[in-house]
């Protein structure tokens, strides 16, 4: 799987450092609005872009301040752009291709680059690693990458194979295999992904409009529902989904289905999927990544962390990863913010605001002012903006009970805090 963030959330791109503060973004309701971000660069960086409300192209006003960190001065300007730092992190390195972990540092470590004359003349990304200068071929058996253990998999779970194809996987070898007509569902980590219905489960709702778990929608004894998916069904129709992380709940007859309590109900965050690429490193740790970076391919399904609204987001952006990033590059990504409903955990009385970066697409039907449930697709993963390959960046920021929250400062405190166990 490739790896990590590259730019003005917090990693280092390729010689050039930043930390530009992206600003209030679109609230509950909000449409075409259009947010301005200012940046303090900590390491002779230039501010970058922030997204408004829903619908809303972003603005760009960018200025810069060089504090003694690396990569020499940059040109302060307002409504400009600062410069970039020149410093190349192959300077030092012999020519020929190496993995990037060699270099270490402000280097893809997923990634094999071609240094001449101590310059980078080529940086591509590797889906399943670098190992002595060259990308790792991708397994012959899809089930090699089954980090889980037995059990079924969708092609896109593995990073290998036929993204339509299920694979029931057995000491990492392929059992048998199964083409998904409908497509294969990617479920949350725990649950065996499983082939996506053909039709509209809700053909099969007996008893009138309401709420189902995909085990109560059955044809001759056979679910034509996700077992941990709850369908709100109206005139036989899906009117709207949501998957259930602790399963769903089926009632007795005459009281509408629901899902299982979540962690025994307490106020936590849900982990992304993928494999941790990079780590929560700002105030005070050592560097400036002010998120967590987990690597996944592209597309993969991003679930809600905790309940709570969406009060922000933007697409649209493509990626603009070229052997580093320009300053207009640096925060020019797809994002989802939500507000958490039950506060921070770890600080009672504020507020919770989870970012997604990254992404390539919000869920159907999901914008601002949806609220959504712990557990409820939100998002799918993707590599837009300043990134070097297929990841997802999360971030939490906490602030006072009924501020608004930003991107990149010390506001911005490690998610891993706030796991449920």
């Amino acid at each position: 799987m490739r790896t990590i963030l590259i730019g003005c959330l917090g990693l280092l791109a390729l010689g050039s450092g930043c930390s530009g503060t992206i600003g209030s973004t679109g609230e509950t309701g909000g449409s075409a609005g259009n947010a301005t971000t200012s940046s303090t660069g900590a390491t002779s960086g230039t501010g970058g872009v922030s997204a408004g409300g829903s619908g809303g192209q972003p603005s760009t006003s960018t200025s810069s301040s060089s504090t003694g960190g690396v990569g020499g001065s940059t040109t302060s300007t307002t409504g400009g752009t600062g410069g970039m730092a020149s410093t190349d992190p192959c300077a030092s390195a012999s020519d020929g291709k190496h993995c990037g972990a060699e270099l270490g540092g402000t280097a893809d470590h997923a990634s094999v680059y071609t240094w001449a004359s101590g310059t980078t003349t080529n940086a591509a990304p590797c889906g399943n690693g670098c190992m002595d200068g060259a990308c790792i071929e991708p397994p012959s058996d899809p089930c090699q990458n089954a980090n889980a253990g037995n059990g079924d998999y969708c092609g896109a779970s593995l990073g290998a194979g036929d993204a339509n194809t299920l694979y029931t996987c057995q000491n990492g070898s392929t059992a048998s295999k199964k083409v998904c007509q409908a497509g294969c569902q990617v479920q949350p980590p725990g649950t065996p992904d499983t082939c996506k219905p053909n039709g509209d489960p809700c053909d099969f709702a007996t008893a009138g409009d309401g709420a189902y778990c995909g085990g109560s929608l059955t044809q001759n004894g056979v679910p034509q529902g996700d077992l941990n998916v709850l369908y709100t069904c109206q005139n036989k129709n899906v009117a709207s989904t949501v998957t259930c992380p602790n399963g769903c709940q089926i009632n007795p007859p005459g009281v509408a289905d629901a899902c299982a309590p979540v962690n025994g109900g307490t106020c936590c965050l849900n982990k992304p999927p993928g494999a941790l690429t990079q780590s929560y490193t700002a105030c005070g740790g050592g560097g400036v990544h002010y998120g967590i970076d987990y690597g996944t391919p592209n597309n993969t399904p991003i679930y809600a962390g905790m309940s709570g609204t969406v009060v922000g987001s933007a697409l649209g952006y493509p990626n603009c990863y070229n052997n580093g990033c320009s300053s207009d590059c640096w925060n020019s990504f797809n994002y989802v913010k939500l507000k958490s409903d039950c506060g921070d955990p770890e600080h009672p009385g504020n507020d919770l605001y989870i970012y997604y970066l990254h992404i390539n697409d919000l869920a159907a039907g999901v914008g601002n002012g949806t609220h959504v449930e712990q557990g409820q697709l939100l998002a799918l993963s993707g590599n837009s903006g300043c990134s070097s390959g297929p990841h997802i960046h999360i971030e939490t920021v906490t602030v006072p009970a009924g501020q608004n929250a930003t991107l990149n400062s010390c506001k911005s405190e490690n998610p891993a805090n706030r796991y449920c166990p």
